[in-house]
């Protein structure tokens, strides 16, 4: 039993949550809501970021270098990198907010930073402040483009915008660079912004900018100079230097001056830089067309009138066809009524030669031009001529030209003389082609001495002549002797002929009197030249006919002009032949020694000699062929040309040409022909027979043993193949065929046409029942290649037993059939199987078909029916 403790009874209390925010949460809700704010604003003020490259990081810092634009920051580095190919380096940049529709694909970039030169410092707020990114916005806005590549300055065509651009067209850059200054009257109103090559890489093209303040300046008559550095001039009245300010001698500059009366230009106007302020004179502007070799100096060179300079050369330059110089020039405008077209420019050349001194000091200043005025229209452009021209022009001498094959020493300015007096001058001495031309001016009071039959001879040297009288020596006065003189022999008529030929001596000036007077000129080629000379004998049969005028090299040899007296040039005939007949002629032979000497002018001079020979090579295109003697030309002949008709052919220099067995001609020379694929062959035939054998109509073959069953043919050509001819009647000529077999005269022509050629070829014998009764002259393939063409020839008494309707088989080789039954063998004669050949048969018939007509085609078998070989036609001889 139980009692019941009071103690032991529980109490449970009763728990309340108090649902109050505890006053210490409120600052961690506070700092929350700071750090999301604080992170918003971070966000939005760091706006758009960048990548933007540089070739190199100096002057940058992150966290420091900013981004401007006008003045105003629009962005901050915030950190450098180098790229992953080590060439250049990259910053990451964000760009304000408010900034971010400055970029686009043409959004510029470049890092601005202190500089000072001579010409003036730039970035002077850098200095202060730091470098600085300067940006340029894009032309149109695009947030998406995110990568740039800096610029090494600020672009050209910002600074162009400051004011007025012009172009300036210098010959060279001089001392001008980016920054150079533009000055009028000593004050900077420009500078010089870029530089490049034109086009075509002759000139520079200079971009200056010129402040707007002073654009008014800048009109279409502005004349822009450079005045860069040091200049000196040395002319006629002195040593000229130049000396300009410091900046400009060592940064350089560029002047401007602008007369009165311009008007203004628009922008981007072009303009040409001068080389000094001497060519950018305010003259009129002229061009002069100078002559070659005028060594006028192209920086100044003064234009003179009555000693005072009234011009200067300002520049030379070629004509567009770049074949003459141009020179521009200025004239002071007080002159401006004598630039018409009479006015003529002299050309003032220093000449210093033994007869005497002009213009010496042109040859430190070089050659200057002197006004002629004259009356006419208006004009700006001349040309400028040399003294000789000049007298011309004006009517005071008339213009020769002579040629020769040699100068002679001569040289401009030799005096030409008539009976010792001074009438003219030689004023140029050039090559023309392959001889020497002088021109020459003879002054209009001697004009009347020019007539038809002048003859022009050296007279300024000493000269001996070897003659049949003894020895001439001929020494002209010292100062003809020190300068060389041209003299002249006055005959003819009156006449407008301005060209003569100059002689090397007064002899030679007399012989070619005398062969003028009546004689006819033929030319000679020899491989190479005889002992000759000008004025050598022409002999006919050891008589005096003619003489040898002149020579000449040309291609391959030597070109030899003779003339032939009127009274003998019937003796130069088709016939005629010409060999050397200078010195002595030695012939020895079993009989003796024969020793022949030309007459004694031959001897001393050399000659040559002709005669009528018939059947000998006379001619080489036109010219006549000239021999080394007589003996060689006797024994020559004719040259001719055979052409093979067949690769089989081999024919070799030295190969005998016969007829009937007797030598009428040898080979001389083979040369293969690459492109018509033949071998050319030069062969002689000897004079007695050249009007057979080189005739039209002549046959020549090549003639082989042929050895066979049927014997032995041609024995005499075993150990030396030989050509044989067989004669024609024709006119001459000097070009045949070479052909494999000998002709058959009268022989008629037939076509055969087959599948495949076989055994066939140049020379196959046609047979009817085994007897040869033509050949095969030639087998070649189709014109579509579609079959084999044979061309047969058949002798003229066989003819009738082709009829229109005969059949054509190749009979050649051997026929073997193998079968069940066993092998069948069908062969042809042996002849046949060595050479092949071709059978015919024609088919029996009641009614005998016609004679097949002249060329006829035919179809070849490859092999005979067997009923074909049982065709027993009669076939009645004519």
């Amino acid at each position: 039993m139980s009692k019941e403790n009071p103690q032991q009874s529980s109490y449970n209390p009763e728990v309340k949550r108090d649902l109050k925010m505890s006053p210490l949460w409120i600052l961690p809700i506070l700092t929350l809501i700071l750090a999301s704010w604080l992170l918003t604003k971070a966000i939005h003020d760091a706006g758009q970021r960048v990548q933007i490259y540089f070739s190199d990081a100096q002057g940058l810092v992150a966290g420091r270098t900013t981004i401007r634009y006008q003045g105003l920051e629009v962005g901050m580095v915030r950190d450098i990198n180098l790229s992953k190919s080590l060439s250049s380096i990259y910053v990451d940049a964000d760009i304000y907010p408010e900034a971010t529709k400055l970029l686009g694909e043409d959004t510029r970039f470049w890092l601005v930073k202190p500089s000072a030169s001579l010409s003036g410092v730039t970035g002077l707020d850098a200095l202060v402040s730091g470098n600085y990114i300067s940006i340029h916005p894009a032309s149109e806005s695009d947030t998406s483009k995110t990568k740039f590549t800096a610029l090494d300055s600020v672009p050209s065509d910002l600074v162009a915008k400051k004011g007025l651009t012009v172009t300036l067209h210098s010959n060279d850059l001089g001392g001008i660079s980016v920054g150079s200054k533009i000055v009028y009257k000593k004050i900077p109103i420009g500078e010089v912004y870029s530089y490049k090559l034109d086009d075509s890489a002759e000139q520079v093209i200079i971009k200056a900018s010129i402040q707007d303040s002073f654009s008014h300046i800048i009109t279409n008559k502005s004349r822009f100079w450079n005045v860069s550095g040091i200049g000196a001039n040395v002319g006629f009245q002195g040593v000229d230097i130049r000396l300009e300010s410091l900046g400009a001698i060592l940064s350089g500059s560029i002047a401007v001056d602008s007369p009165d009366g311009g008007e203004p230009v628009d922008k981007d106007a072009q303009f040409k830089l001068y080389k000094d302020l001497k060519t950018a004179g305010r003259g009129i502007p002229i061009a002069i067309t100078l002559p070659d070799n005028s060594k006028v100096n192209a920086k100044g060179a003064p234009i003179m009138f009555r000693g005072l300079e009234v011009g200067q050369i300002t520049n030379m330059t070629l004509n567009e066809t770049k074949d003459s110089i141009v020179a521009s020039a200025s004239v002071e405008p007080a002159f401006s009524d004598m630039l018409n077209q009479g006015t003529l420019f002299l050309l003032e050349e220093a000449k210093v030669s033994l007869s005497g001194v002009e213009n010496l000091s042109n040859l430190v200043t070089g050659n200057f031009l002197t006004l002629i005025p004259g009356h006419g229209e208006r004009t700006r452009e001349f040309v400028a001529v040399k003294k000789d021209e000049l007298d011309r022009v004006q009517a005071k001498s008339i213009s020769l030209r002579l040629t020769a094959d040699n100068s002679y020493g001569l040289e401009a300015g030799a005096q030409i003389l008539y009976r010792g007096i001074a009438v003219g001058s030689v004023t140029s001495v050039e090559l023309n082609n392959d001889s020497v031309a002088f021109d020459i001016s003879i002054n209009t009071e001697y004009k009347d001495l020019i007539r038809s039959q002048n003859r022009f001879y050296l007279t300024g040297s000493a000269t001996a002549e070897l003659t049949k009288s003894g020895l001439s020596v001929n020494v002209p006065p010292a100062k003809q002797l020190l300068t060389g003189s041209i003299s002249f022999v006055k005959e003819g008529r009156k006449t407008t002929q301005t060209e003569f030929p100059l002689y090397k001596s007064q002899s030679l000036a007399e012989l070619a009197k005398y062969n003028r007077s009546g004689a006819q000129s033929i030319t000679l080629f020899a491989n190479e030249l005889p002992p000759i000379q000008a004025g050598s004998p022409l002999l006919y049969r050891n008589m005096q006919v003619g003489s040898i005028d002149h020579y000449r090299l040309v291609d391959g040899g030597v070109n030899i002009t003779a003339t032939v007296d009127n009274e003998f040039k019937h003796l130069i005939t088709n016939q005629t032949v010409f060999w050397n007949r200078s010195g002595i002629e030695v012939e020895a032979s079993l009989s003796g020694i024969n020793v022949t000497a030309a007459p004694l002018k031959t001897l001393i001079d050399g000659g040559i000699a002709f005669d009528s020979l018939p059947g000998i090579d006379n001619k080489i295109g036109k010219k006549w062929k000239l021999y080394d003697n007589y003996n060689q030309a006797r024994k020559f002949g004719q040259v001719i040309t055979l052409k093979t008709t067949s690769s089989a052919q081999e024919v070799v220099e030295g190969m005998t040409i016969k007829y009937q067995g007797i030598k009428i001609g040898e080979v001389t020379l083979t040369v293969p022909n690459f492109d018509r694929q033949f071998v050319e062959v030069t062969a002689r035939v000897l004079p007695e027979y050249v009007s057979r054998i080189a005739a039209k109509g002549s046959y020549f073959w090549l003639v082989s043993p042929e050895i066979g069953l049927n014997g032995v043919k041609n024995l005499n050509a075993i150990m030396t193949p030989y050509i044989a001819v067989l004669p024609g009647k024709g006119s001459l000529a000097k070009s045949f065929n070479l052909y494999n077999q000998p002709k058959l005269e009268n022989g008629v022509e037939f076509t055969l046409q087959s599948e495949k050629r076989g055994s066939l070829k140049a020379g196959t014998p046609v047979l009817f029942r085994d007897i040869e009764v033509g050949r095969v002259t030639e087998v070649e393939l189709g014109p579509f290649a579609d079959r084999v063409i044979s061309t047969i020839i058949i002798k003229p008494q066989y003819a009738y037993l082709i009829r229109s309707n005969s059949v054509f088989w190749n009979a050649s080789g051997m026929d073997v059939q193998i079968g069940l039954s066993g092998a069948n063998i069908k062969t042809g004669t042996v002849d046949s199987i060595l050479r092949g050949g071709i059978t015919f048969a024609t088919p029996e018939q009641k009614e005998l078909l016609p004679v097949a007509a002249k060329g006829q085609t035919f179809y070849l078998h490859p092999q005979a029916d067997p009923s074909w070989l049982q065709w027993r036609t009669a076939i009645p001889a004519p």
